[in-house]
């Protein structure tokens, strides 16, 4: 029994041994962002023509500049590199106090589309972004090494629509 008991010990602290970098000090690691659930979709009793404009509104008030305005396919593509507020809408991880995650590329497309008398939203939100270590002089050095996720945080989504239904 003492021969059984002895490895089923001793593998939680060789997982945890392997699963953590011991040389790295937590002020400089990075933590990947968890991933919410977002509502991206919306269906209005608005005139298409009212969202359509409503939408062009928003993304000049979030000085956000289209690359697409396809009216006639519904699409409406923007994307801001170094955008300020990034953040804001986006998750990219964390870091420890020696890291620091830069302001992130966002991209967002709006499709707005007709279906039975209603007008329907759909936003998708990506961002990309990089991440530097915080050096003793306060400058920062990228770190390529390092591939950092940014996923929605959902804050965008929920303006966009709130923006289009009013």
């Amino acid at each position: 029994m003492k021969r059984l008991l002895a490895p089923a010990l001793l593998l939680p602290v060789l997982l945890t041994a392997c699963s953590s970098d011991p040389g790295l000090s937590e002020q400089y690691r990075y933590t990947p962002p968890t991933v919410v659930a977002t509502n991206n979709t919306s269906e209005m009793d608005k005139p298409y023509d009212l969202a359509w404009a409503r939408a062009e509104r928003w993304f000049a008030d979030k000085q956000l500049p289209l690359q697409s305005n396809a009216r006639s396919s519904g699409l409406l593509a923007a994307e801001q590199t170094n955008f300020a507020d990034g953040l804001d809408y986006l998750d990219c991880g964390s870091g420890g106090s020696k890291v620091a995650i830069e302001a992130p590329t966002l991209r967002v497309n709006l499709i707005i589309t007709e279906n039975l008398g209603k007008t329907v939203a759909t936003v998708n939100v990506k961002g990309s972004t990089s991440v530097s270590f915080i050096d003793s002089d306060g400058s920062h050095v990228p770190a390529p090494s390092i591939t950092p996720v940014c996923v929605s945080n959902g804050k965008l989504e929920e303006e966009l629509m709130a923006a289009l239904a009013d």
